[in-house]
């Protein structure tokens, strides 16, 4: 049985753009792929977001994905530096912020926040006074790391990802709500339209759905 779509899923977003192209009707024969058009909405999703947390406002809920649980393994045990932990798996790529990446929170399996920080920070971690015993996590190169005072084998993350699908298996192109709030929808499909789409706009659609291709000029 064929699954219902979510409202504002990836795959009702593309429906859109195509029912908008080729009025009402998309042709068997449309050249034009859903895969372009997917990156079309990643990217330009990707660059609303950048924009507005650019300017310093908070992060809307909606931006935000959970990766985990994500196993982390031991890569180095010292008593001066403590545990050392590297994630098993890549991470997906984070948007690019003015002030960071998308990395947003790092939590352990009972939800306790972890520090963000950077590589440098987390040398220095354990010879703080107030926080040498806290853990403090960091990415470098396509991997999470943590340092800490001691066992960890889990973790989830919050943060915003500058290809939503790139979650995996966890997220379904009909059934998962696309990641950004409905009313920045109607602006990533005005900027598909006028950025990618406007001479195909104006060049003959076939409306026969046919290979003879009848057209009509709209």
């Amino acid at each position: 049985m064929k699954k219902n779509m979510t409202f504002n899923s990836l795959n009702s977003i593309i429906d859109d753009i195509f029912l908008i192209l080729r009025d009402n009707n998309i042709s068997e024969s449309e050249n034009l792929s859903r895969i372009q058009v997917e990156q079309w909405i990643h990217q330009y999703r990707a660059y609303l977001i950048k924009q507005d947390l650019d300017k310093g406002r908070d992060i809307n809920e909606s931006y935000v994905q959970t990766i985990g649980p994500l196993h982390i393994s031991k890569v180095r045990n010292c008593p001066t530096d403590g545990y050392n932990y590297k994630s098993d798996e890549e991470l997906p790529k984070f948007i690019d912020l003015h002030f960071g990446s998308g990395l947003i929170c790092v939590k352990d399996l009972d939800g306790n926040l972890i520090q963000v920080g950077t590589e440098t920070k987390a040398k220095y971690q354990i010879n703080r006074k107030y926080t040498c015993n806290d853990y403090i996590a960091y990415l470098k190169g396509n991997h999470l790391y943590i340092v800490g005072p001691e066992h960890l084998e889990y973790v989830k993350i919050d943060g915003i990802l500058e290809d939503p699908t790139s979650i995996g298996e966890c997220f379904d192109r009909d059934d998962t709500p696309y990641p950004v709030p409905a009313n920045m929808i109607p602006t990533i499909k005005d900027m598909i339209f006028s950025k990618e789409l406007n001479l195909m706009l104006q060049m003959p659609n076939d409306t026969t759905n046919n290979s003879t291709n009848d057209v009509k000029v709209q």
